[in-house]
């Protein structure tokens, strides 16, 4: 069975009502509990089955590795390991550290943006780990506002992920698969403009992937190594800022 289901921990100093509506409407199941005891049940019940903890950086515990470890208890052989991720305000470097070395393995950070959000939690579901052991080119989530022109025609989009390979745009109207688009992407270095070829596109159907918006994803065509570079680099920083 798929592991879809998230467990928010409702305790601390930040609650979790308004990141469980968030989740659920885009898409996701959601099951909240107030206590770590009422954790474990959810973990164990067989009608769940979780794919990811989401917990405050302030779960208040006296051991939080020990009160991490016994969340993944629960499935102790299950390979990867049951992700965990921080939601609320950033914390300090120490902190931090503190939840990263208790286990934690995301950090979803106040304010932050549905794109980025939907970004990261599909990317706890999807296993676990990081990105870039798991892909040959890692992405990173994006919430910039694009004009993509097709055919001599143009239609807004804003660009949900970027690689240095291609990217995924969110528009209520894809193009067809093979279509050639171009758009400008607006880098922190200068505005860059580039084209690209449609690969796949998620529409409203039956086979529509509801873990993504709307869109479509392109692979970058005649790219020099030049653009190349200016795009890898600024994953590789975004990547950094979005790691806990």
């Amino acid at each position: 069975m798929e592991r879809r289901t998230l467990l928010l921990v409702d305790s601390g100093s930040q609650s979790m009502e308004a990141l469980s509506l968030r989740l659920r409407q885009m898409g996701f199941h959601v099951v909240r509990a107030k206590t770590s005891d009422q954790s474990l049940e959810a973990l164990s019940d067989p009608r769940f089955q979780i794919g990811c903890v989401i917990i405050p950086p302030d779960l208040p515990v006296m051991d939080l590795e020990r009160s991490l470890r016994a969340f993944r208890s629960t499935e102790p052989d299950r390979v990867p390991a049951l992700p965990i991720a921080a939601f609320g305000e950033r914390p300090d470097a120490d902190q931090r550290g503190r939840l990263r070395r208790a286990g934690a393995d995301y950090g979803l950070w106040n304010p932050i943006d549905d794109n980025t959000l939907r970004f990261q939690v599909n990317r706890a579901l999807s296993g676990g780990g990081p990105l870039v052991a798991t892909r040959r080119a890692p992405r990173v989530p994006t919430n910039w506002p694009v004009e993509v022109h097709v055919g001599g025609r143009e239609k807004p989009a804003k660009l949900y992920s970027i690689s240095a390979r291609g990217a995924f745009l969110a528009t209520p109207r894809p193009s067809m698969p093979r279509a050639i688009v171009h758009l400008t992407l607006p880098l922190p270095e200068g505005d860059l403009r580039v084209s690209a070829e449609v690969v796949a596109t998620n529409v409203p159907g039956n086979l529509v992937k509801k873990n993504l918006p709307i869109g479509m994803a392109v692979r970058w065509s005649g790219l020099n190594d030049q653009s190349e570079a200016q795009i890898r680099c600024f994953v590789d920083d975004r990547d950094g800022r979005l790691r806990l």
